[in-house]
């Protein structure tokens, strides 16, 4: 078979049916364009805004920049000059190298304001040394360092000076210091209230027990009681409360003696505690206790209960023949059953024994055969009530009732009716001490006194 030739018209015919062909593809391709920016013509819009808010513009002074104008300088040769030869310079390279500023910078300090510490006021009042066997006289101002709530408790209320000069480390704040008239003057403590206390180091060689002897003075309407406590880590003492008898002044000194006191080895911190103000304090002296568990017997004193001190006001002397002395004293005022009546009503009798121990009181007296004249209080001051048998009040009075009860002058051990009538046995240290009596029931009648370590009755 043979080929088919195409016409030119054919020809024709099939290029024109390609340019529509053409032609309808770029309509569909506009139409999809266009359908593709009216969708999506709110994003392009923002991208468009953004990059023109976000476009650099040029400062006015560029805006406004009119370029100078351009200069061409033309050179002008004067004809008559003579050609000037200019010499010919060759810098040589330097080998030398610029130095350079190796030197480290040195820093300002910038100034600060420093706050200047107020100076302290140094404390030399350091332990007391207490040598193995020996002994130590403790000044009572010289109490340790650290201040109030730690060296030592000042009432508010005391009223005194303060340490003054001699403590500028605690100044107006300390215990209160006056000059003392007692042989070797110095200071003393005073203005003692009730509850204060003052501390003191004793560095201790070695453990033992040590009678303190109190440096003390006070006038009779005072009642001074003092209590010693000791600690050293956990060891720990206390002699429970100690009385002190009045001495008829200020400057008028004693003696007491507080025995056995425990010291350990090493650093003891002893604190005095005023229980009961109303007395000065001038040193106490630290010595070895001796054991003396039975005295030597032979302390037999009589005393006339009409040589006594304070019988005035309400207490008598009174005759009769059959008293010793032909004198006797009572009370006739009213009763005071339950405490011990103040101290402006107590009779006292002052004595020294020589050796530490136990000592008994017997009293000469006439109840008139009645239950209700035969009672007092009685009381010695200095005693050590932890270490006397059958007192049983912490400031140390007995209540002396239930007495012999007769019509003629008997003698009566002091015996304590709040004790089950326990006979009783005052501790005494060596040293002054003050028997005290104290009305209870009017009318008891006391002719004379007798205190001995004999055990023996009168």
């Amino acid at each position: 078979m043979k080929p088919t030739k195409h016409s030119p018209h054919n020809k024709l015919k099939e290029i024109g049916q390609g340019f529509v062909e053409y032609a309808l593809i770029l309509l569909f391709v506009g139409l999809a364009v266009v359908v593709v920016v009216s969708l999506m013509e709110p994003a392009i819009g923002d991208v468009f805004s953004r990059f023109v808010a976000q476009a650099p513009v040029a400062p006015p002074s560029l805006l406004n920049y009119t370029p100078p104008p351009t200069f061409t300088a033309s050179p002008t040769v004067d004809p008559d000059a003579s050609p000037t030869l200019i010499p010919s310079i060759t810098l040589a390279p330097s080998n030398t190298p610029t130095p350079t500023d190796t030197s480290t910078p040195t820093n300002t300090p910038t100034s600060t304001s420093t706050n200047t510490p107020v100076p302290t006021v140094p404390c030399a009042f350091g332990p007391v040394t207490l040598a193995a066997g020996g002994s130590a006289r403790v000044e009572m101002e010289n109490f340790r360092c650290g201040g109030a709530g730690v060296a030592f408790f000042e009432a508010a209320s005391s009223g005194g000076p303060g340490s003054g000069d001699y403590r500028s480390d605690v100044g107006a704040e300390g215990p209160d210091l006056e000059n003392t008239s007692d042989a070797g003057g110095g200071y003393n403590v005073g203005w003692v209230g009730d509850g204060e206390w003052i501390e003191y180091e004793i560095n201790a060689a070695q453990a033992a027990a040590y009678d303190f002897t109190i440096r003390n003075a006070s006038i009779d309407t005072s009642d001074p009681r003092i209590r010693i406590s000791v600690r050293n880590g956990f060891l720990q003492y206390d002699s429970g409360t100690i009385i002190l008898g009045s001495t008829n002044g200020w400057q008028d000194w004693t003696n007491d003696t507080v025995s056995q006191v425990e010291l350990y080895q090493g650093i003891n911190t002893v604190r005095i505690t005023m229980v009961r103000g109303g007395g000065n304090f001038n040193y106490f002296d630290i010595q070895p206790f001796v054991p003396t568990a039975t005295p030597p017997p032979g302390f037999n004193l009589y005393l006339e209960a009409e040589s006594g001190s304070g019988l005035n006001g309400r207490w008598d002397i009174d005759n009769n023949g059959s008293a010793s002395g032909g004198q006797y004293i009572t009370w006739d005022g009213s009763n005071s059953t339950s405490n011990p009546p103040s101290s402006n009503d107590h009779v006292t009798y002052s004595f020294n024994v020589a050796n530490a121990g136990l000592y008994q009181v017997h009293l000469r007296v006439n109840t008139n055969n009645s239950s209700n004249r035969d009672s007092m209080w009685v009381r010695i001051d200095g005693a050590n009530v932890s270490q006397s048998q059958n007192i049983t009040r912490s400031d140390g009075w007995v209540q002396f009732n239930n007495m012999v009860r007769t019509s003629t002058w008997t003698w009566d051990q002091v015996h304590n009716s709040e004790s089950g009538n326990a006979l009783v046995q005052f501790y005494l240290p060596a040293g002054s001490h003050t028997l005290r009596f104290g009305y209870r029931e009017s009318d008891t009648w006391v002719d004379r006194i007798y205190i001995t370590n004999s055990g023996n009755p009168p």
